[in-house]
Formats: C-alpha cells, sequence, structure tokens
C-alpha cells in the first residue's frame, strides 16, 4: 500500500505537464510540494479518526446509560479502527518522511493491518446485532445467553479467528493483495475463507438487525398490555438505530474494497480502482465515530463535553436523557468522570480547600459564641 496511500497521485491532483511548463516549477520541487501535502493530509485524518474512536471508547466507559454489558461490542469496534488511525496511516506518514513511499514492507504492514480491522468490525457487528436482538426479550433468557464470561470468550475469538487468518496470509502468500497483484491464488481457498469470514457474518448482522427493527416495533403496539414492559427490553432504541447506521456506511465504503480485491484473484484490475477502493474503506475508519455523535444523542453530548474537557481542561457534567427502558432511573444524572487522577485534579483540590476554611471558620465562631 505504499503505492496506493504514500504516492497517491489521483487524491492530490498533481499537476500535469503543461501545467508544470506554465509554473516554472521543476519534478523535484513538485514531488517535495506533493509529499509535504500528504504528509499534513494523512497527519490531519489520522489524528480526528484516533479521537474519534477514543472519544467512543471514553464515552461508553464514562457515560451511565452506555455502561452496559453488550457495548463492549461497541468498544471493540472502535479499537479494530484504531489499528487503521493509528497505525495503518502514521505508517503512510513515516514513509513519506524516510522516502521511501513504495517500500514493499510497509506496504504489507499496512495491508495486513487493513484486512485484520475488517474482520473484527465484522464480527464485531455480528456479534452486536445478536446481542440487540436477544436485548428485545425476557430479560431471564438473555442473562442466559449474555454471561460476562461468554462475551469475553466471544471477544477473544474474533481476536483470535482474525489474527490466525492474517498470519495465515502471510505464510502462505495467497492473495488477494493490493501490494502484491501477482499473488498465487487458490480458488477454493478463498471462496471457504470469503464465505465464513465475511459473506456470512453480514448475511447474520443484516438479519438480527432487520429482525430487531421488526421485534421493536411490535414491543411498541403491545407495550400497553404488558404488565411490566421494563422487564423485556434492555436494548437502546436510539443506540440499535446509530449501530444499524453506522454498520450500513461499513458496507458502502468497505465493499468496493471486497469487489475489487475479489476481482482481483481472477483478472488484473486498473491501479486506479486499487486505490481508490483501499482509500474508502479506510476512510470508513476515520468518520465512524462521529457519524454516532451524528445519530445518538449521548453520544453527541460525550463528544461535545470531552472535546470541551481536552481544550479547556474544565470539569464538566450535564443531566441525563430520560428514556422510557429498564436502565431509566429517575433522578439520575450523567457525570462525565474526566479526572482519572484526583491527585491532577486542581478543581477537586481547590473545593476541599475551600471545604476546610469554611469548617475552620465555623468551629471558630461557634468557639467564640460558647466563651460569650
Amino acid at each position: 500500500m505504499a503505492v496506493n496511500l504514500t504516492a497517491y497521485p489521483h487524491l492530490l491532483g498533481s499537476p500535469t505537464n503543461t501545467q508544470v511548463v506554465k509554473t516554472g516549477l521543476d519534478n523535484d520541487d513538485l514531488v517535495s510540494w506533493n509529499g509535504v501535502s500528504r504528509l499534513i493530509l494523512f497527519s490531519a485524518i489520522a489524528t480526528g479518526g484516533s479521537m474519534g474512536g477514543i472519544f467512543v471508547i471514553s464515552a461508553v466507559t464514562v457515560i451511565e446509560p452506555l455502561q452496559v454489558r453488550g457495548n463492549i461490542y461497541l468498544v471493540n469496534l472502535a479499537l479494530a479502527n484504531l489499528l487503521v488511525t493509528a497505525l495503518v496511516m502514521p505508517a503512510s506518514c513515516v514513509a513519506i518522511l524516510a522516502s521511501i513511499p513504495n517500500d514493499p514492507g510497509i506496504c504489507n504492514f499496512q495491508w495486513q493491518t487493513t484486512v485484520l480491522c475488517f474482520l473484527v468490525t465484522i464480527h464485531s457487528f455480528m456479534f452486536m446485532a445478536v446481542e440487540s436482538f436477544l436485548g428485545l426479550g425476557n430479560t431471564v433468557n438473555y442473562e442466559l445467553c449474555c454471561t460476562k464470561n461468554r462475551i469475553v470468550f466471544v471477544l477473544t475469538l474474533i481476536w483470535t479467528t482474525s489474527i490466525g487468518f492474517v498470519v495465515a496470509q502471510e505464510i502462505t502468500g495467497f492473495g488477494p493483495s493490493f501490494c502484491d497483484p501477482s499473488a498465487p491464488v487458490w480458488m477454493p481457498y478463498h471462496a471457504i475463507t470469503g464465505s465464513l469470514l465475511v459473506v456470512l457474518p453480514v448475511l447474520i448482522a443484516v438479519w438480527y438487525f432487520t429482525r430487531s427493527i421488526f421485534k421493536l416495533k411490535n414491543f411498541k403496539l403491545q407495550v400497553e398490555i404488558l404488565e411490566d414492559p421494563t422487564a423485556y427490553v434492555l436494548t437502546d432504541e436510539y443506540l440499535l438505530k446509530s449501530n444499524i447506521v453506522v454498520f450500513t456506511l461499513m458496507l458502502v465504503m468497505w465493499m468496493p474494497c471486497v469487489i475489487v480485491a475479489t476481482i482481483s484473484t481472477v483478472r488484473p484490475v486498473a491501479q486506479h480502482l486499487l486505490d481508490s477502493s483501499w482509500w474508502a474503506a479506510l476512510s470508513n475508519s476515520c468518520i465512524y465515530s462521529y457519524l454516532y455523535a451524528a445519530t445518538n444523542r449521548d453520544f453527541r453530548e460525550a463528544f461535545n463535553k470531552l472535546f470541551y474537557y481536552c481544550c479547556c481542561k474544565s470539569h464538566v457534567s450535564f443531566s441525563r436523557r430520560q428514556r422510557p427502558d429498564s436502565r431509566r432511573v429517575e433522578g439520575d444524572s450523567i457525570g462525565l468522570r474526566v479526572h482519572i487522577i484526583p491527585g491532577l485534579n486542581i478543581y477537586a483540590q481547590r473545593k476541599e480547600t475551600s471545604k476546610d476554611n469554611s469548617r475552620n471558620y465555623q468551629s471558630k465562631c461557634g468557639k467564640g459564641i460558647s466563651d460569650l
């Protein structure tokens, strides 16, 4: 991918030969300026994407309505996309700074990391859809199916399977690979692995997300006749809709890359198609987190408060949105616990100091009154 990312002329619109003559710039100057432009672009995108992923993890950690067992799959999704924004794109910046934009080692590292991110993302959405569907049933059945140990086992299985596939790809050298179009192709292997690791998880996710939507609608129609409606809903309706939107965007941005990679195993594909499809897939890792903020109020408030805290270093808190589900408790409020280390919380120190001064003042006043 060194060719696809670090030397991506279509993205920045490199001048043609006639433009070189008109501007009076030589090729070395153009290459230098294009390298600087790509470096700034990749650095900005990687920074914004990584910040969004960290904000998603932080929101699930500190926002009370999001602190539910099933959202661990959402954290797993954020960790997978951080592989792209924190490793793949910075690797392109390293290649530009080292003046080795076509280095095969960097390209291979970026490709394998991208495949790992894609597999973990697909499987995270699959189990996220199943968990959402089970959360729309009886809470007893949900507790039996989605225990903490089973969720930890599922996460371990996801990463083990994905890493094992990537390692097997590296050892065997089987394609598809955007770095080496001449990689050997064994069609039965690609058909089996593609069906089990990509097609089947996508179909399962689509099936259970669709069933969750219809089941939620039926529940709304029956909510008035149920004795205890909160005993049948653990899935957050708003978060379910956000997950579906993000999943749809992921399919739209990743499918061109998957299709092009599949075609490349049969016949050669133009380089600009490889570049464009790969770039679209990587862009999903940078914008998915902000799509959560745009479609979900809890994430939007968390993003705003976390960004405010990062810029102003000030303690923030806000009221919790009331919801008609089992997690709503009257009088609760969302507290954004941003001060992880109490010793560094100057606001808490000031508050404690003011309390101590007030107590000392009151004790002195009480002593003076008793003397009188």
